[in-house]
């Protein structure tokens, strides 16, 4: 596919990174963009591949076509292979194509998708590893995967950010030799280096440098010239230059470079005048010790669920691009999850310990209110920890993937599928080791407090909390700047929770006329108006004597109660206290409820108005 700039020029924060690049690219030559560091190389290709938008300028592709007008038939021409490897470390070669060809092959059967896989694979020399996961290979293996993964769908341009950063030269030179090949197969190739050593093997070659603006403290970049690989190589023979001293001049003064007969740089002007990891540690003697139980589970789990159910389902969502999306995200992160065995089993076993701990600490045959709210706090922090490195652990990736076709929507919908199966799993066993616990300990009194709460209550409300809790650790996840910040924020949102239970739980064992315990939100609003409170003596006069007599408070506990109003504990711990104590007015209950699920929408809704903005920052910000 041919390629044209034409005056690109970007200008970022009022600084100029690039002025003016122009030149072109024939069908199925292979380009390299060289250029020493700071020159600008990956804003040029961060342009190329839709992650940056130029100030100034057009491309043009396939004949003409503006990219600006015609960005959905460019987006379907070409694939992107970034600087850093996309790929998850605990999948397989084949796997990790698998997922990102379901994604660039919407269209596409399983069988289809197979054989896609397989001549990619094929093509960059993966197919006998394709079994191998990927913290197990080499630097230039990994690199070869990111460029199978672009090849799915047989692209006609091929855009790479400096492919052999971190590799040997014998690597290096492998790799330069495969994309030579990919060129030469009918994909043009334009890929960015400053590494010079295999410069023979590109067709043509732009030499972008450094220059300095009058009015601009910092450089930027600036096309020298753009040639035939051989044109240059004979340059640099004529000056006896070898690959060192190339760059050496260009970095020193590229006003004096033998052949930049146009440098304008003393005349240009500047047109704008870890908590979980401590814990996983010391679960690593218990795991090495039930491993080969849970291996054969694990390859059970995995032949059943995603052998059989998985590609039946994919039969049917075929048909619904989107909700195919979806599975695959979700189907994704279930097989990631469960292949970190130590994770698995610390998920797994945390709910019975805690579970366990708090009915031991918590026992008190007087007062169950306790027991409840440290289960509530416990299902909150279920949901943060689950997915507070949800987002930012998976940024890179997804920005790679919404390039690609992945839907937003798709994307945080899969995700939260995920969760709330895990969360289903661990409320499910911190709910049932909790009740068989105080079974257990003989706490008859407690028990009959426990039956009360029939049928889905209790599970519920705990549910409830844990999906609270995974919208507030997503929040926590987009706004953190690496995995470490989003772990250390955990306590700032939890322990609010904690250190307001005087608040939130009160004396429970006291009766609503307390002035020191928790008041249903529904019966604050109704003594706070005259008409409703001779509704009440009038239409209801048992509840009369439940009002509290005096709402005046001290200043700073009037400001602790209005702040508990904003924590997921108060109205959790008041639905399961008014069904305890089978309390007759219905819409004291029903203003608990909606409280809870007022809380849980907005934190929802704050998730996605903050992963909506901050998508648009990720695709601007450099790579």
């Amino acid at each position: 596919m041919d390629l044209q700039l034409e005056n690109i020029s970007v200008i970022r924060e009022k600084r100029q990174i690039l002025k003016d690049i122009s030149f072109m690219v024939r069908q199925n030559e292979f380009v390299g963009i060289l250029g020493p560091s700071g020159c600008g190389k990956s804003t040029l290709i961060e342009i190329l591949s839709l992650t940056g938008l130029p100030s100034s300028g057009r491309i043009l592709f396939g004949g003409g076509l503006d990219i600006a007008e015609h960005m959905e038939n460019y987006k379907k021409s070409f694939r992107y292979v970034p600087q850093y490897d996309a790929l998850y470390s605990t999948l397989t070669i084949r796997e990790n194509v698998w997922y990102a060809a379901r994604l660039l092959l919407p269209e596409s059967s399983a069988q289809d998708i197979s054989d896609h896989i397989n001549l990619a694979l094929l093509r960059v020399g993966l197919k006998e590893h394709q079994g191998k996961q990927m913290f197990k290979l080499s630097g230039g293996q990994r690199k070869r995967v990111s460029i199978a993964m672009a090849l799915l769908g047989h692209p006609r341009l091929l855009i790479l950010d400096e492919p052999a950063s971190g590799l040997d030269p014998a690597m290096e030179r492998k790799l330069m030799q495969l994309l030579k090949g990919i060129a030469e197969s009918g994909t043009t190739v334009l890929c960015s280096t400053h590494v010079m050593e295999n410069i023979k093997l590109f067709d043509k070659v732009a030499v972008i440098d450094k220059i300095k603006l009058v009015g601009q403290e910092t450089e930027c970049g600036k096309l020298l010239d753009f040639l035939p690989t051989e044109q240059l190589l004979k340059k640099m023979d004529e000056k006896n230059e070898d690959y060192g001293k190339f760059f050496e001049k260009l970095e020193a003064d590229p006003d004096i470079y033998y052949w930049n007969t146009t440098s304008e740089s003393s005349e240009w002007k500047n047109p704008i005048g870890y908590v979980g990891t401590n814990f996983l540690e010391t679960l690593r003697p218990v795991g090495s010790v039930l491993i080969p139980f849970f291996n054969f589970l694990f390859r059970s789990v995995f032949y059943f669920a995603f052998h059989f159910l998985f590609r039946f389902a994919d039969n049917i969502l075929i048909r619904f691009p989107a909700m195919r999306q979806t599975f695959d995200i979700f189907e994704r992160s279930l097989r990631i999850f469960l292949k970190d065995r130590f994770l698995l089993i610390s998920t797994l076993f945390l709910p019975l310990i805690l579970g366990f701990l708090i009915a031991l600490s918590q026992q008190n045959e007087s007062n169950i209110y306790p027991l409840l709210f440290f289960a509530i706090i416990v299902s909150l922090w279920f949901g943060m920890n689950n997915s507070v490195r949800g987002i930012v652990s998976e940024r890179k990736w997804y920005i790679q993937e919404h390039l690609s076709g992945l839907g937003m929507n798709n994307f945080l919908f899969g995700k939260a599928l995920f969760y709330f199966l895990l969360g289903f799993v661990q409320i499910c066993l911190l709910g049932q080791t909790i009740y068989w616990c105080c079974r257990f300990f003989c706490l008859d009194a407690l028990n009959d407090e426990m039956i009360l709460l029939d049928g889905l209550m209790l599970p519920g409300v705990l549910f409830g909390c844990y999906g609270s809790g995974v919208g507030l650790g997503l929040v926590i996840s987009c706004l953190a700047s690496t995995e470490s910040v989003a772990v250390a924020l955990v306590p700032l949102f939890i322990m609010p929770q904690i250190l307001l239970s005087t608040v939130a739980a009160g004396n429970s064992a006291d009766s609503l006329d307390s002035t020191e315990r928790i008041h249903p939100v529904m019966l604050i609003m109704m003594t706070e108006t005259t008409k409703m409170t001779k509704m009440i003596e009038t239409e209801t006069p048992e509840i009369t004597e439940s009002l509290p007599p005096d709402w005046e408070l001290k200043p700073t506990i009037e400001v602790f109660r209005w702040a508990s109003f904003f924590c997921y504990s108060r109205p959790a711990l008041m639905m399961l206290e008014l069904k305890i104590r089978e309390y007759p007015n219905q819409t004291v209950h029903y203003g608990e409820q909606i409280h809870f699920l007022s809380l849980a929408t907005i934190t929802w809704f704050i998730f996605w108005l903050t992963f909506r903005f901050q998508q648009k920052r990720w695709q601007t910000a450099r790579q």
